[in-house]
């Protein structure tokens, strides 16, 4: 019978995989049914911590999965008036459960990843003055967002265990929002949504795969 390690694995790698048949489907884009297909990989990394342990993380991995799944689907359907709103309010809830997540496992580490923090605010706040002017009723919001973002991030660069996975999926979800923003108040550019999409996928799978299968952060 297969362990509850082996089965939490083998549905992190199918969730990865998921995440890769999505982003190589946006060739079609959009396509019926495109909303169910962008959800599948939360969806697997959901089932893949259902029986996580501590019982904490999983309830605070499961709500930020859950969130990030009603994230896509909205952004995913930009036909509705609530598209663009409700998916930022969506991956709000994410970010800050995220940030709950993470915040247990917050350390004084050295080297790069202390540096990379100060560089990370000082880019938002840089990004978030590019946008300003495009922003009108949003600013408030999407200041709210990249705050809830830079501070999941920074957690994620500060987290003991899962080896440089928090760290990688932190910073790939800001290099994605961070796209999203350009591409919405700035400008399009070249094959924005494989970037976009690409980034945000290792930035869940790394994620999940810091928590899931790094074992416990150690002090």
């Amino acid at each position: 019978m297969e362990s509850a390690a082996s089965q939490t694995r083998r549905l992190w790698l199918i969730a990865a995989g998921a995440g890769l048949a999505y982003g190589i489907s946006l060739r079609d884009a959009p396509y019926p049914d495109q909303a169910a297909a962008k959800v599948l990989m939360c969806a697997l990394l959901f089932l893949a911590a259902a029986r996580h342990e501590p019982k904490r993380e999983r309830l605070w991995l499961m709500i930020a999965l859950a969130a990030s799944a009603v994230g896509d689907a909205l952004l995913a359907l930009p036909q509705l008036a609530v598209s663009f709103v409700g998916g930022l309010g969506a991956f709000l809830v994410a970010h800050l459960a995220y940030c709950a997540l993470l915040a247990p496992r917050a350390a004084r580490v050295k080297g790069w990843r202390r540096v990379a923090v100060p560089l990370l605010w000082a880019a938002a706040i840089a990004m978030y003055f590019v946008f300003f002017p495009n922003l009108g009723p949003l600013a408030l919001p999407v200041a709210a967002y990249m705050l809830a973002l830079c501070a999941m991030a920074t957690l994620a660069l500060l987290a003991l265990g899962g080896g440089l996975f928090l760290p990688l999926g932190g910073l790939a979800f800001v290099a994605s929002d961070a796209m999203i923003g350009i591409d919405r108040f700035v400008g399009t550019f070249p094959a924005s949504g494989y970037a976009i999409w690409f980034s945000y996928a290792i930035a869940q799978v790394s994620i999940g795969a810091g928590i899931l299968l790094g074992g416990k952060a150690k002090r």
